[in-house]
């Protein structure tokens, strides 16, 4: 259920933090792979249909690749609403967080579309490793344009960053 006091953003990024948090192994997802999921799942909504997914126009270029400052709240909200756990988890020399969904995520606000788009990025980018991630990060031509902490726009990135062509099957042209 939609919360009123909260913005339509708000609502939507929370609302697409869930989907994928839902729909993608807990062992395969932390920060760094939620922040990519949706930012490339922007940049294919964005090229075909001139829109991000999230309404996001922009993310921040870091060192992790393209972060968004609205998605930790978004996790927050979800763990205080009791729709998502997060727990530390160690992992050989380190600890990392894993979220776990506890609930269906509400998809209202999704098209089939969008499903598709989302399902298709979980499916390229969860099971790939820290270094297969840093070289499909450091590869991008807009975050080698950028300096860390400068915006990368959603439009931009969207002409400027390709996944490989057997990431996302394209949507059929209209009749």
């Amino acid at each position: 259920m939609p919360d009123h006091n909260a913005s339509l953003e708000t609502q939507r990024v929370t609302a697409l933090v869930h989907y994928v948090i839902a729909k993608t192994d807990p062992g395969k997802l932390g920060y760094v792979k939620l922040n990519l999921i949706l930012w490339y799942s922007d940049l294919e909504h964005n090229r075909w249909h001139g829109a991000s997914i999230t309404g996001l126009r922009h993310y921040t270029r870091t060192l992790q690749g393209p972060t968004a400052k609205e998605i930790l709240p978004a996790v927050r909200r979800l763990v205080k609403d009791g729709k998502v756990e997060e727990r530390t988890v160690k992992v050989k020399d380190y600890a990392r967080r894993e979220m776990l969904s506890l609930d269906e995520p509400d998809v209202s606000m999704l098209t089939a579309e969008q499903i598709d788009i989302l399902d298709q990025i979980i499916k390229f980018i969860a099971p790939l490793t820290a270094s297969q991630l840093t070289r499909l990060t450091h590869d991008d031509p807009l975050w080698q344009e950028l300096e860390n902490n400068k915006p990368m726009p959603v439009a931009t990135g969207s002409v400027m960053t390709r996944l490989p062509s057997s990431a996302v099957k394209r949507p059929p042209k209209p009749k």
